[in-house]
């Protein structure tokens, strides 16, 4: 009669978003990637990584290099800064760097070391994100 929800783990909005790239545990790249979509990292990459729909960093995932995303899953380690509007740090995640975001999670275990800067939202008119800078130059 009573199901119990047996899953612990809370979902993302990353959850519903389709995986474009996947790179497995035992890759290396050496370089920068960007796009439009969203990957899952299991690999390790050295490089910068700028993608605008989401990053999955597995819990096996080492990334040195800057990240840049919309929304971003940490289960590994990340060594460098992150710039997103939504990061969920989970218990095995460790960062090690600059955040800068919106709105973020930390689940007990999960780390950072580094400074960290809220911002808020652009405020959207007429369905355009108006900048604060263009707020005060109108």
């Amino acid at each position: 009669m009573f199901q119990k929800n047996t899953s612990r783990e809370k979902k993302t909005n990353l959850d519903n978003i389709a995986i474009n790239t996947v790179i497995d545990e035992g890759m290396l790249i050496k370089g920068d990637i960007s796009g439009e979509g969203a990957i899952r990292i299991d690999g390790k990459i050295e490089g910068n990584i700028d993608l605008k729909e989401g990053i999955i960093l597995g819990e096996k995932s080492e990334i040195r290099g800057a990240v840049k995303s919309s929304i971003v899953v940490v289960h590994g380690k990340l060594y460098g800064n992150i710039q997103c509007r939504y990061l969920y740090i989970k218990s095995t995640g460790l960062i090690d760097g600059d955040i800068e975001v919106e709105a973020f999670e930390v689940e007990l275990g999960g780390q950072y070391n580094g400074t960290l800067k809220m911002t808020s939202p652009a405020p959207v008119i007429n369905g355009i994100a108006k900048s604060k800078k263009a707020e005060a130059v109108a």
